[in-house]
């Protein structure tokens, strides 16, 4: 039987709100093995003074398998 830990992360991206995700898959797995799947809780944007977004942040969990 397989046990799986679930971690929330933030993370912001100029480009998007999938490349932020991708960040933060990409951040965690230099220390964490086994990334199973993200789940994106929370997306937000901040916006600049001539009404376009510009900052494009996400909260997400990670899963992943607990070796043991």
């Amino acid at each position: 039987m397989a046990v799986n830990k679930v971690i929330e992360l933030m993370s912001e991206s100029n480009k998007s709100w999938e490349d932020a995700a991708q960040k933060a898959v990409e951040k965690a797995s230099k220390s964490i093995k086994g990334i199973r799947s993200v789940w994106i809780q929370d997306m937000s944007a901040t916006v600049n003074g001539k009404g376009k977004l510009e900052t494009f942040r996400v909260t997400c969990k990670l899963s992943f398998e607990v070796k043991g």
